[in-house]
């Protein structure tokens, strides 16, 4: 591809690892100026040090618990001084899921991922929304999954959350529509990337031959789409409140190459 997203400021959650670490990588490769938020210290700089190889930077770090709201709040403070007023995008990728039958889900799993999963990305939405539609219009993107629209036995906790994220993405598309900010949500689609939560570390203690999964690396491409809306070639900007699957969205950057179409656009959504 190229440097179509050279200069835009973007904040990309859970880039410590798996796919929000993909994305990261690869909008850094187009020349986003990427803001990296994630609790894990170590993995994060790994991040960064790679990131570094790819973009020309700098690329602050900012440590968050994103299941806890003072630090969320504290977080987005910090984004919006290293946006310098103007943030491009928000990708909010930091998940957690727990497995349990309902009857054994404790208060503490609950409240720990819908904290993580659903109510930090609103916080940053809402504490960011004059930074991304301060240079005409911005892009939020909001990480869900199949667990979004079904539901599965032992995730009760996640598929609320998931099913809630779809939910406010399409709510807030409406309410911001007239501010030219997209909202959508992305899932890895058919393709099985490395569990949430599960460190790096604790990836290579599974043989290859267990593991079950691919690479999250090859979907980072669609984050880099959706991080160009909202789009001046299209009447309305391009697609908001819609429901896309990275794989489909990247198998058709790495074919056709950014920006996307409208009618591309439209193929894609869900």
């Amino acid at each position: 591809m190229g440097p179509t997203l050279r200069g835009r400021r973007v904040l990309v959650t859970g880039a410590a690892r798996g796919l929000g670490a993909a994305a990261a990588r690869e909008l850094a490769g187009e020349g986003a100026a990427c803001i990296l938020l994630d609790s894990a210290e170590d993995e994060l700089q790994g991040t960064v040090r790679t990131l570094e190889l790819r973009g020309a930077g700098p690329f602050p770090a900012l440590l968050c618990d994103l299941a806890d709201r003072q630090s969320t709040l504290a977080a987005a403070k910090s984004a919006k001084e290293a946006s310098d007023g103007d943030l491009g995008c928000l990708i909010h990728c930091a998940g957690v899921l727990r497995r349990s039958p309902v009857a054994e889900v404790d208060d503490r799993a609950w409240d720990e991922t819908l904290a993580v999963n659903l109510t930090a990305g609103f916080l940053l939405l809402r504490a960011l929304l004059p930074e991304l539609r301060a240079g005409g219009g911005g892009s939020v993107v909001l990480t869900s999954s199949r667990a979004g629209v079904s539901g599965f036995a032992g995730e009760s906790a996640y598929c609320a959350s998931k099913f809630a994220v779809e939910g406010l993405a399409q709510a807030a598309a409406a309410d911001l529509r007239a501010d030219r900010v997209a909202v959508n949500t992305i899932t890895p689609g058919a393709r099985r990337i490395k569990p949430t939560g599960m460190s790096e570390a604790e990836e290579q203690r599974i043989p290859v031959s267990a593991r079950g999964w691919g690479s999250a690396e090859d979907l980072g491409a669609a984050f880099c789409a959706l991080a160009l809306l909202p789009d001046d070639r299209f009447p309305e900007g391009g697609p908001t409140g819609r429901r896309f699957e990275a794989d489909r969205v990247a198998d058709t950057v790495h074919r056709r190459g950014l920006p996307l179409s409208e009618e591309v656009w439209a193929a894609l959504a869900g």
